[in-house]
């Protein structure tokens, strides 16, 4: 079996990274059992999270400013979880094609609006993979891309090879809590995951203020549908895989 786990990972890796992914992981869901998850669905009938990330172009991320996301930067956000949505459904596929379940978990869709939550979440998957660590800004921080990402997931019970996770690496530094425009985020000490996402961030403040971006790009007919509920102002302060140019360093 455990040949077969090897195998079907890197099988079901480079499959990802192959149709578009910038990085991919597996995570043993038998370490996130306690995660919250919404829209009926249970971490029980599966045994890994295939998760993976696509990197968003530094450039559309340099244009940010706090009182306009840019059009640029929200065309880059929706075309990424396009493509994200794209590769898991491949993936999918493929999975069912060798005789194990599936289940896609989108790139972003709410599934308990009144909690602002998706299905489960994104960041705890792709932490747990490897991929990266749970930042002060509540998202996945990536050591090449920081946290200039969107993520997706597949769940399966496909046998399969998991990384291992990687602790909070911000140490003292607060610049995306000190520059979220929407006050959104709190300064709090976690090592792998905060005990409560509430504990770090309102995500009623930050959707407020997403909603009132979108808005915003929406006004201007020509690029009406590119807006998105967008601000990025605490991925573009993040320091993390920035080089002294402010290009994102390369894998």
């Amino acid at each position: 079996m455990s040949g077969n786990a090897e195998n079907y990972t890197e099988e079901v890796l480079s499959l990802a990274k192959s149709a578009g992914a910038t990085l991919a992981g597996v995570a043993d869901l038998s370490t996130l059992r306690d995660l919250p998850v919404y829209g009926g669905i249970s971490l029980k009938d599966y045994g890994y999270a295939i998760s993976m990330a696509v990197a968003l172009p530094e450039d559309a991320v340099a244009l940010i400013h706090p009182d306009n996301p840019g059009i640029l930067y929200s065309h880059a956000y929706l075309v990424a979880n396009t493509l994200i949505d794209s590769i898991t459904l491949r993936l999918a596929g493929w999975i069912s094609s060798k005789g194990f379940s599936s289940l896609v978990i989108p790139a972003s869709m709410r599934a308990d609006p009144s909690k602002e939550a998706g299905h489960a979440s994104h960041k705890a998957f792709a932490c747990a993979a490897g991929l990266g660590w749970i930042g002060r800004n509540g998202l996945l921080v990536t050591p090449a891309h920081g946290p200039r990402v969107r993520l997706g997931t597949v769940l399966t019970d496909m046998p399969l090879k998991a990384g291992r996770a990687m602790g909070n690496q911000c140490g003292k530094c607060r610049a995306c809590v000190e520059l979220c425009p929407s006050g959104a985020l709190k300064y709090a000490e976690f090592d792998l995951r905060p005990a409560a996402r509430e504990e770090i961030f309102d995500p009623h403040k930050c959707s407020a203020r997403l909603a009132k971006n979108k808005e915003a790009l929406a006004q201007k007919p020509h690029q009406a549908a590119y807006a998105a509920t967008v601000c990025g102002m605490c991925i573009k302060v993040c320091p993390v895989g920035k080089v002294p140019s402010g290009r994102t360093t390369t894998t």
